[in-house]
């Protein structure tokens, strides 16, 4: 089922990967972000605009695109298996960027930011760009019974089954309210331009002061910048603004 949003102006229910409610049109998810670790290849985003577009199959999940078909035959014919996998390799070669809708989850900042000592950076979602478009970028759809995708021969050849193949996840990864870019494939492991502008970068709460003020003479005072934060009566974080000069002048 495609994932859904309710509009905070005038409440109603619309898929989840559109940019505007299509009512009243308010913005819905506008940002998305990616977690990365505190490294050549992060800064590397930061100065050349570009981020590396990996293969699916470099994805840390071994039930990426995991289905079966209902049945062994097609109108008598018996179904080669053989073909069935290479379908699912061809998949795995798909070149796509992942991101998230959230940009305080302790589990994210631990995995992918290098134990919170890396940063997050925000994206902006618009019409005009690749994260804003419908049929580019969406929202992972996660199963919760976790059981494998399965079709019917006729239905693994529509095109809506190809989407839901690889967007679709084990409940077990639902905290990671995670969303794909779908690339082209003359991207395939090479870099690609940046999908969307940064409007802000985000430290993480053991990020070191040199670190910070790297990454703020990149990118100057154009951009915002923010750090979390370790809630002082809880297992979490919040994200606070931190300006600028305050970082640069930092001893």
């Amino acid at each position: 089922m495609e994932p859904i949003i309710n509009c905070s102006n005038c409440g109603i229910e619309y898929p989840r990967r559109s940019l505007n409610c299509p009512s009243c049109g308010q913005i819905g998810i506008s940002k998305l972000y990616k977690y990365v670790s505190y490294n050549e290849r992060s800064l590397s985003i930061l100065i050349n605009k570009k981020i590396w577009c990996p293969t699916a199959k470099s994805l840390n999940d071994p039930f990426e695109f995991h289905f079966y078909l209902t049945q062994d035959s097609f109108s008598g014919i018996p179904i080669n298996q053989e073909s069935i996998e290479h379908a699912k390799n061809m998949i795995k070669e798909m070149p796509i960027i992942c991101f998230s809708e959230v940009n305080n989850d302790i589990l994210m900042w631990s995995h992918y930011s290098q134990g919170h000592t890396g940063f997050c950076i925000e994206f902006e979602r618009r019409e005009n760009n690749d994260l804003g478009k419908w049929d580019l970028c969406a929202p992972v759809i996660y199963n919760p019974d976790n059981k494998a995708l399965s079709f019917t021969p006729e239905e693994i050849t529509e095109s809506k089954s190809f989407a839901k193949i690889v967007t679709s996840k084990s409940s077990h990864w639902h905290y990671e309210k995670e969303w794909r870019l779908i690339a082209h494939r003359k991207y395939t492991d090479n870099l690609i331009p940046l999908p969307a502008p940064i409007s802000r970068i985000i430290f993480g709460c053991k990020m070191g002061i040199n670190e910070k003020k790297t990454i703020a003479r990149i990118l100057g005072s154009n951009i915002k910048y923010a750090e979390a934060k370790q809630v002082k009566s809880e297992f979490a974080l919040k994200i606070e603004s931190i300006d600028f000069n305050k970082i640069v002048d930092a001893s």
